[in-house]
């Protein structure tokens, strides 16, 4: 067991009537009373967290709206609110979810402290806000409340440690009267408030929690190539251990206005004051993930290449377009393992197998879980039941999503909730429906399809 009383960890997420979650549904990192994998467990001062979720379902059965859910708070709060209904989101297969408002609520840690945040959303506006500090086994602490009143006014409700002097007073009554608009959160009314404990916790959401789309690029592997001799190194040790055929990353030097002739397409070179005055800027370029740096006064451009061998030893250089699509993304994914192995990161990804090989996806997440040292949490969706194995993951870090047939909702659970021996073989179990979380199989006599036989 890892003792981290002064990291960044997810803990608990909660979300209602969002795409096609009909009711509450709440997925949980705390960890359960099993034995193995004792490093997988991170101790806080209150809790036992856990370091990764796998987290399994069929096709439409909602495993990907979990992560839209959790990232569609994310994104409330970094843009300060919302910008549009919420009504196109909510559940739709029940009438009546229309008039009903959806919630989202998340559970961290950051450093000793335990945080509880959560908004209600209805048609364009935010019902209901809460900040408090978790007690777990004492009462939780109030930070802040805001409730939307019938009025159409807005109430909130402060701590008393913000909100001791006239002054303070003042301030959050002209913030409640004047600046805090129904689709604004109270949350990013921070630089007018100046509470640092806000601040940190605005910075959790931008810097901590990461959340990684199918078809999202990280952009980071150019920067941290160029900037530091240490991610090189992790980088292309990690690259040989996957033995995808490529002997090293390295970068190579264009010339700027030789760059944009070839790639005349690019409207970057029109941003050439902003890359002066910036010195350096990346250009959207997902298959070379180049970067434009000022060098002695001298525009050049910097961009990845593989380097392998050929029959004599020989280094012959290639595009990163060249390589394979399972190789691409799995570079994309090496900011993330680093991160994840040495910061107090949590990070999420849809689809993880997404282009991956399964033993090369099997590779990464077993270096990732079998490292003792790590200090993040990965968490992730897959089809793929390989990764369906007590030797990689603990019951409590394996999750289920399934539609439930009558409402058409989905529902989360965990594998410890079937309470399964040490020595159960879970991927065959899964496969043969046990845990349920399946697609309809059936056999091709089942589906008739010799009836368009030619």
């Amino acid at each position: 067991m890892l003792y981290l009383n002064k990291k960044a960890m997810l803990i608990r997420f909660v979300v209602n009537n969002f795409l096609s979650f009909n009711e509450e549904c709440e997925f949980k990192m705390i960890s359960g009373p099993f034995k193995n994998h004792k490093h997988h467990v991170y101790r806080n001062s209150k809790i036992d967290i856990l370091k990764a979720s796998a987290i399994y379902g069929a096709n439409g059965a909602g495993k990907s709206n979990l992560i839209k859910a959790i990232n569609f708070l994310k994104e409330t709060v970094i843009k300060g609110g919302i910008d549009n209904s919420i009504d196109l989101k909510k559940f739709k297969l029940n009438k009546e979810n229309f008039n009903k408002p959806s919630t989202f609520e998340i559970e961290f840690s950051i450093g000793k402290k335990i945080y509880s945040y959560g908004i209600t959303l209805d048609h364009s506006n935010i019902v209901e806000e809460w900040l408090y500090e978790s007690g777990i086994t004492v009462d939780d602490k109030l930070i802040f409340e805001r409730r939307l009143l019938k009025t159409g006014k807005t109430s909130i409700s402060m701590s008393n440690k913000y909100n001791k002097t006239e002054k303070e007073a003042l301030l959050i009554e002209v913030i409640k009267e004047n600046l805090l608009k129904n689709d604004r959160l109270l949350l990013g009314m921070n630089k007018y408030l100046k509470i640092e404990e806000l601040t940190t916790i605005n910075n959790w959401f931008k810097e901590k929690l990461v959340v990684i789309s199918p078809n999202k690029y990280v952009h980071g592997l150019m920067p941290l190539l160029l900037e530091s001799n240490y991610f090189k190194n992790f980088l292309n040790d990690l690259m040989n251990s996957f033995d995808t055929g490529i002997n090293e990353l390295s970068s190579e030097e264009i010339d700027f206005d030789k760059f944009f002739t070839d790639k005349s397409s690019s409207s970057n070179k029109k941003n050439i004051e902003e890359i002066v005055r910036l010195n350096k800027m990346l250009i959207n370029d997902d298959l070379s993930a180049v970067i434009v740096m000022g060098k002695e006064g001298k525009l050049v451009v910097k961009k990845t290449i593989s380097i392998h061998k050929d029959d004599v030893g020989d280094n012959v250089t290639f595009e990163l377009s060249e390589e394979s699509d399972g190789t691409k993304r799995l570079l994309d994914f090496i900011p993330a393992i680093e991160n994840v192995l040495h910061l107090d990161s949590t990070y999420i990804i849809d689809e993880i197998d997404r282009s991956l090989h399964p033993a090369l996806l099997y590779i990464m997440v077993q270096k990732i879980m079998n490292d003792k040292t790590s200090h993040g949490q990965l968490i992730f969706t897959t089809h793929e039941s390989c990764l369906l194995d007590l030797e990689i993951f603990r019951q409590d870090e394996i999750w289920f999503v399934e539609k439930e047939k009558k409402s058409g909702g989905t529902r989360i659970y965990s594998l410890s909730d079937f309470k399964p021996r040490y020595d159960l073989d879970i991927r065959k179990g899964y496969l043969r429906g046990r845990f349920g979380a399946i697609p309809f199989l059936a056999t091709l006599q089942d589906l008739n399809w010799d009836k368009y036989e030619s």
